[in-house]
């Protein structure tokens, strides 16, 4: 439970062991949807916020959004991204994947890493996500499976299962990506929102 709601000290703990080890996949993800310096990103379930620093070097004329319902999340990512919030850059919320606030503006690109096994609707999610979404826009959604024996062939299926999802919720163009990674391989599915056709 730590890793889909971190509390306590516990939570703390969980955070650093995030912030420790994501930063590749985080990397990945990134570099996936070839983000731009005016692009308007949000980052569902951004962790001790590690994505949402690293975007800070990329997106200057845009703004970063972070959703995450964890309090103890919302600290840790808080502080480590204090300047480009005091900055106007970055913007912070806790809140649920779904049950998004509302937002002045569409999002050019979504993404997620490792937070999608916790959600209880993926594909109502989803869909949700695209209302925020400007036409044209890509979302990429990232797991690295953690289970014992993982290999490339689990990281396909988990892959193909969030593709389904994507289809349900009506992203086009999806495409998966799979990345040899420590402790175990990575996939990431990216989509385009096409509202118009």
């Amino acid at each position: 439970m730590q890793f889909q709601k971190p509390e306590g000290w516990f939570g703390s703990v969980a955070g650093k062991l995030m912030a420790a080890v994501g930063t590749e996949k985080h990397e990945w993800t990134i570099s996936l949807l070839n983000v731009e310096k005016e692009d308007n990103v949000l980052e569902i379930g951004f962790g001790p916020g590690i994505a949402i620093q690293r975007l800070t070097q990329i997106v200057q004329d845009g703004k970063i959004i972070g959703v995450d319902y964890s309090e103890k999340m919302l600290k840790q990512a808080s502080k480590r991204n204090k300047k480009a919030i005091q900055n106007g850059v970055v913007e912070l919320i806790q809140a649920d994947v779904h049950q998004l606030p509302s937002f002045d503006f569409s999002f050019d690109k979504v993404y997620s890493v490792n937070s999608i096994p916790f959600w209880k609707e993926p594909a109502e999610a989803l869909k949700g996500i695209r209302k925020v979404m400007k036409d044209g826009g890509i979302i990429a959604i990232t797991v690295q499976p953690f289970a014992k024996g993982v290999t490339m062939d689990t990281a396909k299926e988990t892959g193909e299962n969030v593709m389904n999802d994507m289809k349900a919720a009506g992203f086009a163009d999806i495409r998966l990506e799979l990345k040899q990674m420590k402790p175990a391989p990575a996939v990431c599915v990216l989509g385009v929102n096409k509202k118009y056709g």
